[in-house]
């Protein structure tokens, strides 16, 4: 893809002190943003002037160096947001210009701090970008992304599937338009401008044109990298690509056993009409079991439920269900995003069919940090809990531009015990603590628990240990330290991430944390 297809070099000053400068190709930007140009594809055009958009952004907030002026910008940003409308993508930018987003990061109090301009127009900017790449692999080629299938085990994977038709009952457009946007692929040949164009006059048109393997070094569909290749076998075993349950069957066992050498294995995630579909994970990522019943933002009494179908284990909440949300919809392979929460929460309330994504976002804000920990007789002061949800909202809010990043779900019931602690006779439960701060729905069945230590009582600086409280009396009347860690449990593992800010440490979480998604 051209660096600069929207970008000239223009001459600037007179004589001797003549020289070239870079400036927006304001005229082709403008008409990209009345529809597509011949030239370029919308998405290859998105994608451009994404980079350039998000270069510039931050280069003017974190110490100059920007190319654009204010004008410049101003059509960038207007022409982008067509052409990821176009596409089907939000883009949640509240300032137009230049001048705009520094009154904005004014009037969110990242004045002073380039990591909080960079990590808010990361939120904006990076869902986008991995929208953009799951319709368009071979934009991601050569972007130093870290792969753990090895050569040997493609080479094993393309030999193992040799004469065996990859695209089962369909013809290569029909099982490649599941996977790509092939209208918005470039051509291989100049004849056409698609990849849907060149792929059907060579494959399906003129069935001999191409090898039979050519899918395999074809740089649009990007089979060189881990995650477009697994997301292609997992399409592959799919029952409306291959409906034969035993070539599914044999296949499947062929795909984990040549994948499990690299960490690697295809597993259940749902069905249709009692045929499985597969979604790839990391072997040992991961729960087993699939999600039925998620009971979280509870901020009263404990509810009361039985199981209304013992055989089938369906619960049915009897008490105390309006102190609780409970989400039962089946779980995706990409987990639990805040997208999906935002068309729940729509449904559930039956709000109004022009409610717009942020209202509704507004309102599931209100009603999940309701459920945190909070004291009555000083309502300005935030609680650990508080101050974890709002940062990771700042960060990955509750709207269109955070509608691919997972949910942050707050007082979450991992074990239920019937009885209350008082019908207990005061013992605590034999499953230990029912509820926890805060669950992260990761792809591929990983469910991260986050737990934020309680605020310590600061030592006397006379003695240099905790005063002792009288009987009766408020721990939190104290004032509590800075909270300076989230406590992570997986899967398989645990781990403290200290930080000196809560920001700070949701940063961590998700840029250098061990989970990624």
């Amino acid at each position: 893809m051209t660096q600069h297809r929207f970008l000239v070099a223009r001459q600037v000053g007179t004589g001797s002190f003549s020289h070239p400068k870079v400036r927006l190709d304001v005229e082709r930007v403008e008409r990209l943003r009345g529809g597509s140009l011949h030239v370029v594809t919308d998405l290859d055009a998105a994608h451009e002037l994404t980079r350039l958009a998000v270069r510039e952004l931050e280069a003017f907030g974190t110490g100059g160096g920007e190319v654009l002026d204010d004008e410049e910008i101003a059509v960038l940003l207007g022409t982008l947001g067509a052409a990821l409308k176009r596409l089907g993508i939000a883009l949640g930018v509240p300032f137009r210009d230049f001048r705009g987003f520094r009154t904005y990061w004014k009037d969110q109090g990242m004045e002073g701090s380039y990591h909080a301009r960079r990590s808010y127009l990361d939120s904006v900017f990076g869902p986008v970008l991995r929208r953009l790449d799951e319709y368009h692999p071979h934009l991601r080629q050569g972007q130093g992304r870290k792969n753990r299938i090895t050569d040997v085990t493609r080479r094993r994977l393309r030999d193992g599937l040799a004469g065996q038709w990859w695209g089962g009952t369909l013809d290569e457009t029909q099982f490649l338009s599941r996977l790509y946007d092939l209208d918005n692929l470039p051509s291989r040949d100049e004849r056409f401008t698609t990849a849907a164009q060149d792929v059907w006059q060579h494959c399906v048109n003129n069935p001999n044109d191409w090898d039979e393997d050519w899918i395999w070094g074809d740089p649009r569909f990007g089979l060189a990298d881990d995650e477009p290749l697994l997301r292609f076998m997992a399409e592959m075993l799919h029952p409306a690509v291959r409906p034969d349950a035993a070539e599914v069957v044999r296949l499947h066992a062929f795909f984990n056993e040549t994948l499990s050498h690299d960490g690697y294995e295809l597993v259940e995630v749902d069905s249709i009409s009692g045929a499985p579909i597969f979604a790839a994970r990391t072997i040992g990522a991961g729960v087993p079991g699939a999600m039925k019943n998620l009971i979280f933002a509870a901020d009263g009494p404990k509810p009361e439920f039985v199981l209304g179908n013992a055989i089938n284990n369906d619960m049915l909440m009897v008490r105390n269900e309006q102190f609780c949300l409970v989400y039962s919809r089946p779980l995706s392979a990409s987990g639990l995003t805040w997208g999906e929460m935002i068309t729940w929460w729509r449904d559930r309330e039956s709000l109004p069919a022009g409610t717009t994504d942020n209202d509704v976002g507004r309102a599931l804000y209100k009603r999940l940090r309701a459920s945190l920990h909070k004291d009555p007789k000083r309502p300005e002061w935030l609680s650990p809990e508080q101050t974890v949800f709002r940062a990771y909202c700042e960060l990955f809010p509750i709207n269109e531009s955070g509608a691919g990043h997972p949910a942050l779900l707050p007082q979450v019931y991992l074990h239920m015990d019937p009885k209350t602690r008082k019908e207990r006779g005061g013992k605590d439960s034999a499953l230990g603590r029912e509820r926890m701060d805060f669950l992260l729905l990761l792809p591929h069945g990983v469910r991260v628990v986050v737990e934020v230590p309680p605020p310590r009582i600061p030592p006397r600086p006379d003695h240099g240990r905790p005063a002792l409280r009288r009987r009766g009396a408020n721990p939190l009347r104290r004032p509590p330290t800075p909270l300076r860690s989230i406590r992570l449990a997986t899967a398989t593992a645990a781990l403290v991430i200290r930080a000196e800010s809560v920001r700070e440490a949701v940063g961590h979480l998700v840029d250098g944390g061990s989970t990624r998604w």
